[in-house]
């Protein structure tokens, strides 16, 4: 009787795609609202610092936000590569083997 064997299958982009979309939301929701928070308050409170502070951090992280992408998208093709290429004894790459 043969025995079906599953291989491993390619990269799955869904949780990369779903993590940048979830970064991109909350960077740019938490700097709407910081903000507004630092604009409705007086300049050189404490809630303004703050709010300032916060905001330029965001906005720094928003900097960084296509260099995340680049290297998430790199992380995805080595993957591929050492899938396709990494194991010795399985030739052929992904699929159904039997």
């Amino acid at each position: 009787m043969m025995k079906l064997e599953i291989k491993k299958s390619a990269v799955d982009l869904t949780e990369l795609a779903l993590g940048i979309v979830v970064l991109g939301i909350v960077v740019s929701i938490g700097a709407t609202v910081l903000l507004n928070v630092r604009d409705t308050g007086e300049q050189n409170t404490t809630q303004w610092n703050l709010s300032n502070d916060a905001a330029a951090g965001l906005a720094e992280y928003g900097n960084w936000f296509t260099i995340l992408v680049i290297v998430g998208i790199a992380a995805v093709i080595l993957s591929l590569i050492f899938l396709a290429f990494g194991s010795k004894g399985n030739v052929g790459g992904g699929g159904v083997g039997f």
